[in-house]
């Protein structure tokens, strides 16, 4: 009895006081146009988290909260844009607004593998007590297919209406051309490699599996020749989807922590899975205090293009240390402007970017910088500097009038600080560092 007690006593301490502890959890999977992606995981506090809904229309390097009250357990993509099926607890949801609502169309049961949407709309399959079941009218009624002859983890579309890839236990992955009536073997690793996930490519008979030995896997040819491409070093990679341009391909790194936050990662690659390229999605950890604001943002001349530069942001409002991720800059044509998502021209992970053929536009072009640390805090809008279309008039100095002329016709100015505090709710974060 006091043995009992004893182990159930540390059982509870490692409960309370491990906070090393982490779940991995999420998913991804492509979009129906090319550079969308919608992203689920690392949400809520523990006990008490769901996985939240994500999306991005830019390949990953930007990415909005569509739902935070949604539970996700596997999603697929529809055939139009907008179009989602999810499980969840039993039951097949749709959504035609790109995830923002979810409206329920059947109770499907428990046990369910996967789910992967069709070639027509309306049709999806589920993978349920090792048979395939099939949709036509987006998940309202479902019909028995065959049954795959290894337990699935993982389902795929194919390239062409009727096929279906799943990936299953000890490294076999089969392949239906019949909407899964009956299945043949096209990849068997003949080890204990489980094909956690798998995805059709852009090009007809391309696949990408990940197994539970943190491999890649990469075929042109529906198996006939297999490629070991990357090594992942975590233990929580938790989806992957091919997607619209030869080459690339999408691995989502997904980790929740004890007692709640936690972080998700895009690492995308445009070599068949051969080099990546990682991107902080987001991050739930107890860090909400914003970066200091850019003060010292200047606008000068480079040929045909605006050079913007500015201080590295090294300090948070309350004057701590910090770590900046990457820079957010807004451009807009009103010097008043409040920055929103639809402003942005691009990111920078240095302190400079560069407005490729700026200058010589007719309009008139004004920028701010926000920093975003690596917990996705954005800073409030930095001073405001901008090239005109008209003479400039302001308090500068001029040394001679060729200087006035030459700073006048394109250059900059600058204003004080603007305070108000534009921070977009949906928008979390993108930039890159390579990994």
């Amino acid at each position: 009895m006091r043995t009992r007690f004893f182990t159930g006593f540390i059982a509870l301490v490692l409960l309370l006081f491990l906070p090393s502890l982490v779940i991995a959890d999420g998913g991804l999977v492509r979009g129906a146009v090319p550079g969308e992606l919608y992203i689920y995981g690392v949400g809520g506090i523990y006990p008490d988290w769901v996985d939240w809904l994500y999306r991005s229309t830019d390949y990953g390097q930007t990415v909005y909260l569509q739902n935070d009250a949604v539970s996700v357990e596997h999603l697929a993509e529809g055939v139009d844009p907008g179009e989602l099926y999810k499980y969840s607890d039993g039951s097949i949801y749709y959504s035609d607004d790109f995830g923002v609502s979810f409206v329920q169309k059947s109770i499907i049961g428990s046990y369910l593998r996967d789910i992967a949407s069709g070639y027509a709309p309306g049709e999806v399959y589920a993978y349920i007590h090792q048979v395939t079941k099939y949709s036509t009218d987006y998940g309202e009624t479902f019909v028995d297919k065959g049954t795959c002859p290894a337990w699935v983890f993982s389902m795929s579309v194919g390239h062409s209406p009727g096929e279906v890839y799943c990936g299953c236990y000890h490294g076999e992955v089969y392949y239906s051309s019949n909407y899964g009536e009956t299945y043949e073997l096209i990849i068997d690793l003949a080890n204990s490699i489980d094909v956690l996930y798998i995805s059709r490519g852009s090009e007809a008979s391309d696949i990408y599996f990940f197994g539970n030995n943190n491999w890649l896997y990469y075929s042109p040819n529906q198996g006939d020749t297999l490629y070991q491409q990357y090594y992942f070093d975590t233990d929580y990679v938790t989806g992957i989807a091919g997607g619209f341009i030869p080459g690339e391909v999408y691995v989502l790194e997904s980790e929740h922590y004890f007692m709640g936050g936690g972080d998700l990662y895009i690492h995308r690659s445009a070599d068949y899975g051969q080099t990546f390229i990682a991107r902080h999605v987001y991050s739930g950890r107890d860090d909400t205090v914003p970066p200091k604001s850019i003060d010292d943002l200047t606008c000068t001349t480079s040929d045909s293009s605006l050079f913007l530069d500015w201080s590295p942001i090294n300090k948070d409002i309350w004057n701590r240390t910090e770590q900046v991720d990457y820079y957010v800059v807004y451009r807009h044509q009103d010097p008043d402007f409040e920055p929103s998502p639809a402003d942005s021209v691009g990111f920078s992970t240095t302190s400079s970017y560069l407005d490729s053929g700026a200058r010589w536009t007719t309009q008139a072009h004004y920028y701010v910088v926000k920093a975003v640390d690596d917990s996705g805090n954005k800073s409030g809008v930095s001073n405001r500097v901008g090239k005109m279309n008209f003479p400039l008039v302001n308090e500068i100095t001029f040394s001679s009038e060729q200087e006035r002329l030459e700073i006048s016709s394109s250059v900059s100015f600058g204003r004080d600080n603007h305070n108000a505090d534009y921070v977009p709710g949906n928008l979390h974060s993108f930039g890159g560092v390579s990994r």
